[in-house]
């Protein structure tokens, strides 16, 4: 009798099992909802170790950038438009041994020089249009984000500042319809002016399923290395350069809530070896209700005659 109960149960198992690997197949892919808007969070910490400049060679930044992202319908279609606002900015560094500082709820006591590299993005904003299938479909304000100075050079312009945003949010993410253990390869190439042009590629994996605050959330688990295929500067990107990523992406929500990025950095650059280490961790703060937009009054009709 054990032995049958156990067979029936094994058998039982073995057949979820099959509907399960089958079923379990799901589209990671970001949707931001209309009528949200989602708040991140992006700390970056960065050390960049110079021996041969001595005791003050060793560089060290610390960053954290709050961003908005505030979605709604657009009118006469089945599009959504999501609004990116640089909401705020909070930067520490080390340079050359002297600490300096930026914050944009007090810019006027940074340096001129932070003051123009952070504040020039502060409050600027840019529009993506998702279509029913959330693929970015157009980008929109590009221009609003003007290149800002960074070390006598021009940064980034609007474009590729959207680019670059656009990558971020569909890189990793798996092309295809994925189950735990799945795995899949991913290649994209970003401009990082006044620097050059970095490509990044390597595997990705689904490494299985988490419970995050009461919310199944697929954990995805990514290598890959990192190259400059083109360069504006003496600064070369050195052998071994890689990264690694974990992103926990909430299946019910369909946004990434977390993702962690580590990067190990080998930049060649006058004869010596500079060693650079960058962390990166993008977090979902909340997700609210977005303003209900006050619509025009309506023109009031004059009052009817006094009946004669």
């Amino acid at each position: 009798m054990a032995l049958n109960r156990f067979s029936s149960l094994a058998a039982a198992a073995f057949s979820l099992a099959g509907m399960l690997s089958a079923a379990d197949k799901v589209d990671i892919r970001t949707h931001y909802q209309s009528g949200k808007v989602y708040t991140l969070e992006n700390v970056m910490e960065m050390s960049a170790a110079m021996p041969a400049a001595g005791p003050g060679g060793n560089q060290q930044t610390h960053m954290t950038q709050t961003l908005t992202i505030a979605v709604k319908d657009e009118p006469g279609s089945t599009n959504r438009l999501a609004t990116v606002k640089f909401a705020s900015i909070k930067a520490t560094m080390n340079m050359a041994g002297q600490p300096v500082s930026y914050d944009s709820a007090d810019p006027a006591k940074a340096l001129p020089f932070l003051q123009q590299a952070f504040g020039a993005l502060v409050g600027k904003e840019f529009s993506l249009v998702y279509d029913k299938d959330d693929k970015v479909i157009e980008a929109r304000g590009m221009d609003t984000v003007a290149p800002t100075p960074v070390g006598g050079a021009r940064s980034m312009d609007g474009k590729q500042m959207v680019e670059a945003f656009k990558k971020s949010q569909e890189m990793f993410l798996p092309p295809q319809a994925v189950a735990p253990g799945d795995t899949w390869t991913f290649e994209g190439k970003v401009e990082m002016p006044p620097v050059g042009t970095f490509t990044s590629k390597g595997t990705g994996k689904f490494d299985g399923i988490v419970d995050v605050d009461g919310r199944k959330h697929a954990k995805l688990v990514i290598n890959g290395s990192l190259a400059m295929t083109e360069s504006s500067s003496p600064a070369k990107l050195g052998e071994g350069s890689n990264l690694t990523v974990e992103m926990l992406f909430d299946l019910d929500r369909r946004i990434a809530d977390s993702t962690t990025t580590n990067c190990d950095i080998k930049i060649n650059a006058a004869g010596q070896e500079v060693a650079m280490k960058q962390k990166n961790v993008i977090k979902v703060t909340s997700v609210a209700d977005a303003p209900r937009e006050t619509a025009a009054a309506p023109t009031s009709a004059p009052a009817p005659e006094p009946a004669k």
